[in-house]
């Protein structure tokens, strides 16, 4: 009897040993998703968030940022485009912050506003998984009471969320001018931080019709030309690559602008970037 007593003790240490760690996200924070596109000739970000608390999945969060084209000159002489000119920039709220001004009910009949159907489609794969969405052959939602709008991305941006959080990998976006910077790390489940990378994704807009560019600042490397046509000391990656050593062998401190030798860049966007960086991953990250 005692021995039957050892036994069931040693099963349940064991159980308590290693069920505690048995979830496959490791790392608890906000891991972030995104998704580059164009609406209507302007700049667009659409990104979907997923919290992991204590190993568990316990939140979806669907967004997107739109922006907008604005033609600067040449607005008196419409039928003559050889001298127009335009800007293009992100609007200051993203769909979910622009909430019942927004318009799609007012404007387009619309049965609820879209962070509302954003909401339910949260809830619905939060209850029954990423893979339990159903659309039709135009990606309209079907199976999710009070949603009718399309899947703009969400279930795929979702599911590539919950893929990050299982590497550990986080990601922080800020939006700027016709501009995204990107930084990103990896963080294992004993909080320590490695791939910690900077990175722009730039607008290049051809007149009156916006693009993205091919390669981001990070992949252009010494062809992005900053030492060659600005003069710079050392090209944008490299100053980049300054910044991101500094932080892994030093730390970050939210809201510090730390002075990185041989850095001329200017880091606004880019301490912004990494102060959401790190709130995402929060106590996770030592």
């Amino acid at each position: 009897m005692k021995k039957v007593f050892l036994l069931l003790i040693l099963a349940v240490a064991t159980f308590t040993l290693f069920g505690c760690n048995s979830s496959e996200y490791k790392v608890d924070g906000e891991f972030l998703a995104y998704e580059l596109g164009i609406h209507r000739n302007a700049p667009m970000v659409t990104t979907v968030t997923v919290t992991i608390e204590k190993g568990d999945v316990v939140g979806f969060n669907i967004d997107a940022r739109q922006g907008r084209a604005t033609q600067t000159e040449g607005v008196e002489t419409p039928d003559d485009a050889s001298d127009d000119k335009w800007s293009y920039t992100w609007n200051a709220k993203t769909k979910k912050e622009l909430g019942d001004d927004y318009g799609m009910v007012a404007n387009g009949g619309a049965v609820a506003e879209w962070y509302v159907q954003a909401e339910l489609i949260e809830d619905y794969m939060l209850e029954n998984g990423v893979d339990s969405v159903e659309v039709d052959g135009d990606t309209f939602i079907t199976n999710i009471t009070g949603v009718t709008m399309k899947d703009g991305g969400y279930t795929a941006l979702a599911a590539a969320a919950l893929e990050l959080a299982k590497e550990g990998k986080f990601q922080a976006i800020n939006c700027s001018n016709d501009d995204l910077t990107v930084a990103s790390m990896i963080v294992d489940s004993k909080g320590n931080m490695t791939e910690l990378l900077l990175d722009v994704q730039q607008g290049r807009p051809d007149g009156a019709t916006f693009a993205w560019r091919d390669k981001t600042k990070q992949e252009l490397g010494f062809d992005y030309g900053m030492v060659a046509n600005a003069g710079a000391t050392l090209e944008w990656f490299e100053q980049a690559n300054l910044i991101t050593d500094y932080i892994t062998e030093n730390g970050w401190t939210m809201n510090s602008e730390p002075t990185v030798t041989g850095v001329t860049i200017t880091t606004d966007d880019y301490f912004t970037t990494f102060d959401r960086l790190f709130t995402f991953a929060g106590d996770s990250v030592k």
